[in-house]
């Protein structure tokens, strides 16, 4: 009776002569400086950023337009933590002058409408891709996190073109 007592008291029969040995494992994982451009709906390059100018009749004033503050259809980047990057934008597809980006034009048909993409709210600083010292892209330094880059857009006034919807593609490469 007593040895079944101290049998379960102590939660089983001891084996006689045991021993332990113990040894390390290492865990380890490498990140490397990456960037992704999330271009609007937060997944890894899905979707697209988008300005859209609305409807017009008549080119004879400005026209200004913004793509979202953040989250769809904005430029959305995510990189490495404390990896600094510059997010570019190109001439888009039909530009007046090959690559240059103070000729951005939208098409339709062989018709064209001129506009222009800028980093500040005043546009006053063309965007462009142009990376550097006196450069026009935008600089920020990641946090780990998708983080959203605000596009100004203005369509000068001009001769108005026939009606239709007027579109171009403009590359965001983010360099880091």
């Amino acid at each position: 009776m007593f040895l079944s007592l101290a049998l379960a008291a102590t939660g089983g029969a001891q084996v006689v002569g045991a021993a332990t040995a113990t040894g390390n494992m290492t865990v380890q994982m490498t990140i490397t400086q990456e960037c992704q451009v999330n271009a609007g709906t937060g997944g890894s390059g899905g979707g697209n950023a988008v300005l859209d100018f609305g409807s017009h009749g008549v080119l004879n004033a400005n026209i200004d337009g913004t793509t979202a503050v953040s989250g769809t259809g904005s430029i959305q980047v995510q990189c490495t933590n404390g990896t600094p990057y510059e997010i570019g934008l190109n001439a888009g597809a039909n530009p007046t002058t090959a690559g240059d980006v103070n000729t951005r034009r939208m098409t339709n048909s062989g018709a064209f409408v001129a506009y222009q993409l800028y980093r500040d709210a005043g546009r006053t600083l063309v965007w462009g891709n142009t990376t550097g010292a006196g450069g026009n892209t935008v600089s920020k330094t990641a946090d780990g996190t998708v983080q959203s880059a605000q596009v100004f857009g203005r369509v000068p006034p001009q001769t108005t073109p026939a009606a239709g919807t007027y579109l171009d593609t403009v590359v965001i490469t983010v360099t880091y």
